[in-house]
């Protein structure tokens, strides 16, 4: 196999699929100490985007409930 000799003759790396919004913050808000569950309770679909509605379960049994829009 022969590599080219040229950079730009490569094949360009796959594309990475956009991360929305929810995925994002739930990845950061699993790696908090006191955060010890996350569920999805909904999404809503609005021609702008999407909202997502998260429960962030703490240690002492309290939820938070967060909406978080990709627009």
């Amino acid at each position: 196999m022969t590599l080219p000799d040229d950079a730009s003759e490569q094949p360009a790396p796959p594309a990475v699929p956009a991360d929305h919004a929810g995925s994002l913050l739930c990845r950061l808000l699993v790696s908090h100490p006191e955060v010890v569950g996350i569920e999805l309770l909904g999404q809503a679909d609005f021609g702008e985007g999407i909202v997502y509605s998260l429960g962030v379960i703490l240690p002492d049994g309290r939820e938070l409930l967060v909406d978080v829009g990709d627009v």
